[in-house]
């Protein structure tokens, strides 16, 4: 917009207030056409994200400080100012109008080691995801985005708080099945945990002992490495959850996982996995 001003002079003396130039009659008839242009260029030679973070508003609160509200309060997310209250009912108006109509869009991007991260947001609050009737729409929203990631070539798409909930999508297990042929990687916290706890363990290991073996996290560990042929002893008393997840694996890896009770089954183990509080 303020390029303009140095290219002809007498436009666009503002920044970023194209208002004080209407009001000024110093507005440049060319900058909506500019901006449009440089809009669709970006779009089409912009560069492709290598990592997306998938999140979404949390209550109205929380969505007056993202930085494109206000961008000095934005700094100090966990603080409460004196004019806030009022604008709460803009704020509820907002939400409104995004349950309606708004799509999934673009909150930050940084640069960390030379790959672009950017985090997009869906535009659900927290509390509407615990409402049986807006399940479904949540879900369209969360599978766009990822077919979005897959068609522009981002390599990790992370759902992020709610949008993995496992009543809600089974952590985001409904979309890969549904879309088998997926290049981009669909994960949350809890796999990329996983893997960095497998990226510790050793390849000449060949038995493991898993606490909390049940849990969404050690149920992946465990599958993983059952399928390296790593023999696992999943430490639960429920030998439903154990059966479940047994039934998940290989029919031919299914024999490298055993249910144990006690931590004494453990005792000539090298290797432990604790993912649940040990009580003397």
């Amino acid at each position: 917009y303020h390029s303009l001003h140095h290219t002809e002079m007498g436009t666009n003396y503002c920044l970023f207030m194209p208002l004080y130039d209407a009001l000024g009659n110093t507005l440049n008839t060319k900058s909506w056409e500019l901006h449009k242009k440089i809009s669709l260029d970006s779009g089409k030679n912009g560069r492709v994200p290598d990592f997306v973070f998938l999140a979404h508003v949390v209550d109205l609160t929380s969505a007056m400080h993202v930085p494109f509200v206000f961008r000095s309060f934005g700094s100090k997310p966990f603080s409460t100012k004196i004019f806030l209250p009022p604008l709460w009912p803009l704020a509820f108006l907002s939400m409104v109008v995004m349950w309606a109509k708004s799509k999934t869009f673009l909150v930050s991007f940084y640069n960390l080691r030379g790959r672009l991260h950017q985090t997009w947001a869906v535009p659900r609050f927290g509390f509407q995801y615990f409402l049986p009737f807006a399940r479904e729409g949540i879900n369209k929203h969360i599978e766009e985005a990822i077919l979005r990631t897959d068609r522009l070539g981002v390599k990790v798409i992370s759902l992020a708080a709610l949008n993995k909930n496992e009543a809600l999508n089974m952590g985001g297990t409904l979309f890969v099945n549904k879309h088998p042929n997926l290049r981009v990687r669909v994960v949350h916290g809890n796999t990329l945990t996983a893997a960095v706890i497998l990226n510790e363990i050793s390849e000449d290991v060949k038995e493991v002992f898993l606490t909390g073996a049940t849990s969404k996290l050690g149920r992946a560990i465990a599958l993983y490495l059952c399928r390296r042929r790593v023999r696992v002893l999943m430490l639960t008393l429920s030998t439903e959850r154990f059966q479940m997840i047994q039934k998940e694996a290989p029919t031919d890896c299914q024999k490298y996982l055993a249910q144990v009770t006690k931590y004494h089954a453990a005792q000539n183990c090298k290797t432990w996995i604790v993912g649940k509080w040990i009580t003397p």
